[in-house]
C-alpha cells in the first residue's frame, strides 16, 4: 500500500499539465494583475515546499494563499493549494483535516459545476485518503466517480492514473475478475504515457495479475521489465514492490537462488529508504510541531481580535448611544415644535371646517329651495297650461272655426313647446339620486316620429327646414318600452336641430341593430345642415344651463341636451356626438325595446278613441277649485256625451257625491281647506265602488310619496292627451257597465 499511496501522490502532482493553466481575472486592473503575479508566485513555493517534505510551512503558507486565490475567485489555484494542503496534512497522518478539505473541494466543485482536471485531482486525492485509511471500497467509488469526468475531458493520464488505482486495490483483495478489467485499460492508456515510471507500474499490475492467475511463467518477462523501468526512472518503491513479486514468484517455480538474491537487493534497498523515511520521520515531527505552534498562534491571533473587536463594539455602541441621544432630544424638540403648529393647523382647520359646513349647509339649502321653486312654479304652471292646452284642443276639434286653422294650430304648439319646456325643468328639479322609473307600455314608433316632427316645424317657420324621415322597414309597427321619454328625448333633439338650422335639412333616420338580451336595438340619427359647434364649445354641452351658442337668436333655457343625457342614463344608453362648424350637426343613440308578442297585455301608449262609447249618458262628478280648469274638463267630456256634475271644493264634492251617486268621480288634489285626499278618504267611508280618479298636476312619484295611492282607483296627470283621457274613463265606465 505504501506504493500506492506514494505513487498516486507522485502522479496526481505531477501529472503533465494538471495544473499548467491558470486564469488572469482582471488583465485591465494593473492592481489586480500584480496580485495575480502574487499568487502564482506562492503557488509554486507552496509546492517546492510540499515536495522538498516542509510540510508545516506547506500548510502555513498555503492556507495564506488560499486566502488570496479566494479573494481573486481563481478556481485553479484555489484546487491546486487545497490538494497541496490537504496532501501534506496526509502525510502528516492528520486525515480528519485532510479529508475536510478535499471533502470541501469537491462540493464547491460540484455546486460550482466545474468540468476541469481540478474536480478529477480532489476525487483522486480522496480516494489516496480513503486508501490508505484501508477502506479500499469508499477508495474505489471515489475513483470510479472520476472516471466519466476525465473520459469526457480525454483526460488519458488521469485514465491511466485511475484504472492503475483501482487495479491495485481489486489485486489486493485478490478481485481478478476485476483486475482483469482494469489492468486492460492500464494497458490501453499507457500506450499515450512517455514516462518511465507509468510503463514500470503498468508492467506490475500486468504481473500481479498473472500471478494471482498461477500463470507464474507468463509473469516473469513482465516482472523483469517493471524492475528494469523502475531502476531506469529511479522510481524506488515500484522496484521494491517488482522486487518482491519476482522473489514470490521464482519461490513458486523453486528457483530459490534467484528468489534469495531478489530478497538481499530488496532488503539493501528497504535500508536505504528506512534511512530515509527516518528522516523524513523526524522531519514529520518538526512539521507537526510547527503546525500545532501555528495553530496556536491562529487561536491566540483569533482570542485577540476578538477582544479588540468587543472593545471596539463597546465603542461603537458608546458612540451610537451618544449619537442616539442627541437625535432623540433633536427629535424631542422637533415633535414638540411639530406638535405645537399641527395643534394650531387643528384649530384653524377645525374654524374654517365649521365655516365650511356652514356654507355648504347654506349652499344646499339654497340648492334646494331653487329646486322647490322650480318645482313648485312649474306646478303651478301646470294648472293654467291645462287650461290652455284643452281649451286649445277644444279650439281646433271646433269645424266652425276652420277660417282660424292655422291660428289654432300655432297656438296648440305653443302650448306643447311651453309644457314641454315645464316638463324639461321638472325633470332637472328631480334628485340625482332619484331612479327613473320606465314605463312598458305598447307604442308605435312612426306615429311618434311623425307627431315630434310636426311639432318641430313650427319653431322656425320664419326660415323653415325640410324634414326627412327614414324608417328601417324591418322595425316592427309596435313596441314596448317608455315612449313618453322617447319622445321627450326626440322633441329636444328636433328642436335644437330646428333652432340651429335656416333653409336646411333635417334628416332622422332610424335603424335596425342587434338584438340584445331579447330586445330589439333601435338607432336613432339625428342630422342637420346648420351652424354646427365647435371643439371648444362641446366640452360643457351636456351640463345644466350651458348654450353653446350665445347669440340671442338661439337662446335657450340650457337645459335640451342635459335632459337628454338624463334620459339616456336612465335606459343604459350613450349620446353620440359629431359636429363641423358651418357644415352642421348630427347626434345618435341607441335604445333597446321589446317586440310585442300574440298574447301581449301591455297598454297601448297611443289609444284610440274607442269606437262604442260608454261614456254617453254617464254622470261624472268633477271636483276642482279652479274655475278654468273645470270649464276644460267639463267641454272635454260633455262633447263625449257626459253629464257632468261640478264641485267647487272637498265638501261640496261629499255632498254631491251623496246626492247625485255619480258613476265616476274625478278629483283633484290641490284645494283648499280640504284637499283631494281627505276629500277622497271621506267618500270613501260611505261610498266603496264609484271609480275616483285623481285629475292632478301632481307627479305620479309625489302621489306616492303621500302614502295615499291607495285610495284612487287611478290618476292622470294634467295637462293629458284627450285620447289618454278618453281610453281611461271608458275603461272604468265599462267595467261598471
Amino acid at each position: 500500500m505504501k506504493l500506492l499511496v506514494s505513487f498516486l501522490l507522485i502522479i496526481s502532482l505531477f501529472a503533465p499539465d494538471c495544473h499548467s493553466q491558470e486564469t488572469k481575472e482582471f488583465p485591465q486592473d494593473s492592481v489586480v494583475l500584480s496580485n495575480a503575479e502574487r499568487l502564482d508566485t506562492l503557488v509554486k513555493y507552496v509546492r517546492k515546499q510540499y515536495y522538498s517534505n516542509n510540510f508545516g510551512e506547506t500548510i502555513q503558507v498555503g492556507d495564506e494563499t488560499l486566502k488570496l486565490a479566494r479573494s481573486l475567485n481563481n478556481r485553479n489555484a484555489i484546487y491546486r493549494l487545497s490538494s497541496l494542503i490537504g496532501n501534506a496534512f496526509l502525510q502528516l497522518n492528520d486525515t480528519l483535516q485532510a479529508k475536510r478539505i478535499f471533502d470541501k473541494t469537491i462540493k464547491e466543485a460540484e455546486e460550482l459545476k466545474d468540468t476541469t482536471r481540478s474536480l478529477t485531482t480532489a476525487r483522486i486525492d480522496l480516494g489516496n485518503l480513503y486508501a490508505l485509511q484501508e477502506y479500499k471500497w469508499l477508495a474505489i467509488k471515489n475513483y470510479k466517480e472520476a472516471l466519466p469526468l476525465a473520459e469526457k475531458l480525454k483526460d488519458t493520464t488521469h485514465l491511466f492514473i485511475l484504472n492503475y488505482n483501482i487495479s491495485e486495490l481489486v489485486l489486493d483483495m485478490e478481485r481478478a475478475d476485476l483486475a482483469e478489467i482494469y489492468v486492460a485499460k492500464v494497458n490501453e492508456y499507457v500506450k499515450n504515457q512517455k514516462a518511465g515510471a507509468y510503463h514500470a507500474v503498468a508492467k506490475l499490475v500486468t504481473a500481479r495479475l498473472l500471478v494471482l492467475k498461477d500463470a507464474y511463467e507468463e509473469a516473469l518477462p513482465f516482472l523483469e521489465e517493471s524492475m528494469a523501468l523502475a531502476k531506469e526512472s529511479g522510481y524506488e518503491d515500484a522496484l521494491l514492490e517488482s522486487n518482491e513479486v519476482a522473489a514470490r514468484t521464482y519461490m513458486h517455480l523453486k528457483n530459490f537462488e534467484k528468489a534469495t538474491q531478489l530478497l538481499l537487493k530488496n532488503d539493501s534497498l528497504k535500508n536505504n529508504k528506512f534511512k530515509t523515511e527516518k528522516f523524513k520521520a523526524v522531519e514529520s515531527v518538526t512539521a507537526n510541531f510547527k503546525i500545532k505552534q501555528y495553530q496556536q498562534d491562529l487561536v491566540a491571533q483569533k482570542l485577540q481580535n476578538e477582544i479588540a473587536q468587543q472593545e471596539l463594539k463597546r465603542e461603537t455602541t458608546f458612540f451610537w448611544i451618544k449619537i442616539a441621544s442627541a437625535l432623540l432630544v433633536i427629535f424631542s424638540i422637533f415633535a414638540y415644535v411639530s406638535f405645537l403648529k399641527r395643534k394650531n393647523l387643528v384649530r384653524h382647520l377645525q374654524v374654517k371646517n365649521k365655516q365650511y359646513q356652514k356654507a355648504k349647509e347654506i349652499s344646499e339649502a339654497q340648492v334646494k329651495a331653487k329646486n322647490q321653486l322650480f318645482s313648485n312654479i312649474t306646478h303651478e304652471l301646470r294648472t293654467p297650461m291645462y287650461a290652455i292646452v284643452g281649451i286649445s284642443s277644444l279650439l281646433k276639434d271646433d269645424k266652425s272655426l276652420n277660417h282660424l286653422k292655422e291660428n289654432i294650430d300655432s297656438l296648440k304648439f305653443s302650448a306643447d313647446y311651453l309644457l314641454s319646456l315645464i316638463n324639461n325643468v321638472l325633470q332637472y328639479t328631480q334628485p340625482k339620486e332619484t331612479p327613473q322609473k320606465l314605463r312598458q307600455v305598447k307604442f308605435n314608433l312612426r306615429k311618434i316620429l311623425e307627431k315630434v316632427i310636426d311639432s318641430a316645424k313650427y319653431l322656425n317657420t320664419q326660415n323653415p327646414n325640410r324634414y326627412y324621415v327614414h324608417v328601417d322597414s324591418d322595425i316592427p309597427e309596435f313596441l314596448i318600452g317608455d315612449d313618453i321619454k322617447l319622445s321627450q328625448i326626440l322633441m329636444n333633439l328636433l328642436s335644437n336641430a330646428s333652432k340651429f338650422t335656416k333653409n336646411g335639412t333635417i334628416t332622422v333616420e332610424v335603424h335596425r341593430e342587434e338584438n340584445k338580451n331579447g330586445k330589439i336595438g333601435v338607432h336613432f340619427s339625428i342630422r342637420d345642415t346648420g351652424v354646427g359647434i365647435s371643439r371648444e364649445r362641446r366640452k360643457n354641452l351636456f351640463t345644466e344651463f350651458s348654450d353653446p351658442i350665445t347669440n340671442f337668436e338661439h337662446e335657450g333655457t340650457g337645459l335640451g341636451l342635459s335632459i337628454v343625457k338624463k334620459l339616456l342614463d336612465a335606459q343604459n344608453s350613450k349620446i353620440t356626438l359629431r359636429s363641423k362648424v358651418s357644415k352642421g350637426t348630427e347626434v345618435s343613440f341607441t335604445l333597446y325595446y321589446k317586440k310585442p308578442g300574440r298574447n301581449a297585455t301591455f297598454n297601448l301608449a297611443l289609444p284610440e278613441i274607442p269606437r262604442e262609447n260608454h261614456l254617453k249618458g254617464c254622470k261624472v262628478l268633477v271636483v276642482d277649485d279652479n274655475k278654468i280648469n273645470v270649464l276644460v274638463t267639463k267641454k272635454t267630456l260633455e262633447k263625449h256625451g257626459v253629464n257632468v256634475i261640478v264641485a267647487y271644493n272637498g265638501k261640496d264634492g261629499i255632498e254631491l257625491a251623496k246626492i247625485e251617486k255619480p258613476d265616476l268621480i274625478l278629483m283633484d288634489i290641490n284645494m283648499p281647506e280640504m284637499n283631494g285626499f281627505e276629500t277622497t278618504e271621506c267618500i270613501r267611508k260611505f261610498d266603496q265602488e264609484t271609480p275616483i280618479i285623481a285629475l292632478t298636476a301632481v307627479e305620479e312619484e309625489k302621489i306616492v310619496a303621500c302614502g295615499k295611492k291607495e285610495v284612487f282607483n287611478s290618476f292622470i296627470i294634467k295637462p293629458y292627451r284627450e285620447v289618454d283621457f278618453i281610453a281611461l274613463l271608458n275603461s272604468y265606465v265599462a267595467i261598471e257597465v
